[in-house]
């Protein structure tokens, strides 16, 4: 299906594949993943799938995970299924204020 088109968009990044799951996404410890926001629609055929994410974490991590958000751009709708979410928002590629 599309994990040729969403290797092609990550370029030389490794991506989390195991199973159903195809993720932008990476350990930075056992406690600690960075992704890239889950996306709906269109987007979803070359950003991480909103429907793959939620999967992951119910899976994976059931009951034992905090969302994030760092992106300035995308909030509401995309985290609506997730039981904990803070939002820090950052303009992409510029960095965080103090």
């Amino acid at each position: 299906g599309f994990r040729k088109l969403r290797t092609i968009v990550s370029k030389k990044k490794r991506r989390f594949i195991d199973g159903p799951f195809d993720l932008d996404l990476a350990y930075v410890t056992d406690r600690i993943i960075a992704m890239g926001a889950p996306c709906q629609g269109v987007e979803a055929v070359f950003r991480n799938p909103l429907s793959q994410v939620r999967g992951f974490f119910d899976t994976r991590h059931a009951g034992h995970y905090k969302v994030f958000n760092l992106c300035s751009e995308r909030h509401g709708d995309v985290f609506a299924g997730f039981p904990r979410v803070e939002h820090y928002p950052m303009d992409d590629h510029n960095p965080c204020p103090l």
